[in-house]
């Protein structure tokens, strides 16, 4: 007698290789020989629609292992060394000039010692301005020597420091080539005149203050030679630096009338609107500060564009030279200091005016080119004069009629 099956096992038999079936499908591929995989609770079907932040925890969660595979030795994600990162460019490192107290200490322990000195003398000013010469011609320290000879609280009047007494030693030591002086700063003090006091700026102190520096300047002639005067730079106090102002116009005629050369680096240290400037071009043409938070000190920046403005006048000295020792005395048949001829320079001697101021001319052009870039105008026969004919070529003849 056949054996009728039973309605209610079939069904059960249906259902459960539905579920089977369901449950093999959904199962990831690498776990489809498990042979065990009846043992195991099928995976929870998220209802509804879950957050996204949930779906990621999900998604992570059935994501294979990455080392899934039969290597044994593939490394684990998180066992990876982190990626290096590429270092930042750093910024060119500043070039660092010596100063020296003397020529012999500049030339100690050199197997060939350098063959020109520049002597800075001065106030804290000039201190700040031997340190950026010295910055600024490290690519010739082998030729070229910065001393520094200078007292922070002095000026050309006999107090504190006396300048007229200082300068023999000074210059025995330094057998300067060029030297550069740059004092003024401290002087706005009363001066004695018989049983009274002249007051800064005033008529009177001003006369007397012009005969100090004329002694001053012509006990550098006599001893030193080639002699550069610096003028003063603004500061952040207003008053101060429009009584530089006026201190500079005094500087700058005496130094006419001695015949020396007057460096001006007002314009490189104040804006289009003529106000003082901490932070501006450098000789690098990047922004950088210029000037501390005193308003007065210049920064290492401040000191190599300071420079700047009095290099040119000590590459044509020095040239001039020619590696020698500078006279004691200049030739009293050459008249004035003469610069290098070059095409546009200012006359000088006996072509000059008598009261013709041999000025740096890279005050004014090396303020625009730092600025804004403008190059200097041309000079005719100069190498960036680019007019026809040249200067002093014969005019071409006309062709003959025919």
């Amino acid at each position: 007698m056949p054996v009728r099956p039973n309605p209610l096992a079939l069904l059960l038999l249906a259902l459960l290789t539905g579920v089977l079936l369901g449950a093999d499908a959904a199962r990831p591929a690498f776990a489809q020989n498990d042979f065990f995989f009846f043992l195991r609770p099928p995976a929870n079907v998220p209802r509804g629609n879950p957050q996204p932040q949930q779906r990621q925890q999900q998604q992570q969660q059935q994501r294979p292992p990455q080392n899934s595979g039969w290597w044994p030795f593939q490394p684990q994600p998180d066992l990876l060394p982190p990626p290096q990162q590429q270092a930042k460019p750093q910024a060119p490192a500043e070039p660092t000039g010596v100063v020296y107290g003397s020529a012999d200490a500049a030339s100690q322990g050199k197997r060939v010692p350098p063959s020109q000195f520049v002597l800075v003398l001065g106030d804290r000013m000039a201190g700040q301005l031997a340190q950026g010469l010295a910055d600024s011609y490290v690519p010739e320290r082998q030729r070229i020597a910065i001393v520094d000879n200078t007292v922070d609280e002095s000026g050309f009047l006999p107090t504190p420091v006396d300048w007229l007494a200082r300068l023999p030693d000074a210059i025995a030591t330094a057998r300067p080539s060029v030297t550069v002086v740059a004092l003024g700063s401290d002087d706005l003090q009363p001066i004695k005149d018989g049983d009274t006091q002249a007051q800064p700026l005033t008529e009177r102190w001003n006369e007397l203050y012009g005969k100090r520096v004329d002694e001053v300047l012509a006990a550098l002639r006599e001893k030193a030679g080639r002699i550069i005067v610096v003028g003063l730079a603004p500061v952040a106090n207003g008053q101060l630096s429009d009584d530089y102002a006026k201190l500079n116009e005094i500087l700058r005629a005496r130094v006419a009338r001695a015949g020396l050369t007057f460096a001006n680096v007002w314009d490189g240290f104040v804006d289009e609107d003529g106000k003082y400037m901490a932070n501006g071009p450098a000789v690098d043409g990047q922004r950088r500060r210029l000037r501390f938070n005193d308003g007065v000190r210049f920064t290492r920046a401040g000191g190599r564009k300071l420079a700047f403005f009095v290099q040119k006048d000590i590459n044509r000295m020095l040239e001039e030279s020619g590696g020698a020792k500078a006279s004691p005395t200049p030739d009293a048949t050459s008249g004035p200091e003469r610069p290098s001829a070059l095409a546009g320079a200012p006359a000088t001697g006996r072509d000059a005016r008598p009261d013709a101021v041999q000025v740096s001319t890279s005050a004014a052009s090396a303020a625009k080119v730092l600025k804004d870039g403008v190059a200097p105008p041309p000079v005719r026969g100069r190498a960036d004069d680019f007019t026809w004919p040249p200067p002093g070529a014969e005019p071409a003849a006309a062709p003959p009629s025919r």
